[in-house]
């Protein structure tokens, strides 16, 4: 999927935000090699607290094995509310 296609996929999000009250929320990533390796963007679902970080230049490796870079999202897992300001959240075992 190109760069249009992922645009397209983002406005849908951005839609489906606008119908939910704004549930999805997109932030840049800038820093570090985010310049080299395309652009990147954390994606928060401000409901029940899923994040994905799309990224415009993504590993991605088919169910052949086959290998390539492209647009992707990669889901990074759920929040959970903290039960004070400066809290650290620890990640879960699943």
């Amino acid at each position: 999927m190109g760069r249009a296609g992922m645009l397209l996929g983002l406005l849908a999000l951005s839609g489906a935000a606008v119908a939910e009250d704004g549930r999805y929320q997109a932030f840049p990533l800038t820093g570090g090699d985010a310049g080299r390796s395309g652009a990147r963007a954390l994606i928060l679902d401000s409901r029940d607290g899923h994040v994905w970080v799309w990224s415009e230049n993504e590993l991605i490796v088919s169910p052949d094995g086959r290998r390539r870079y492209g647009a992707g999202f990669l889901y990074q897992g759920r929040l959970r509310p903290g039960a004070q300001p400066g809290e650290l959240i620890e990640q879960q075992a699943r």
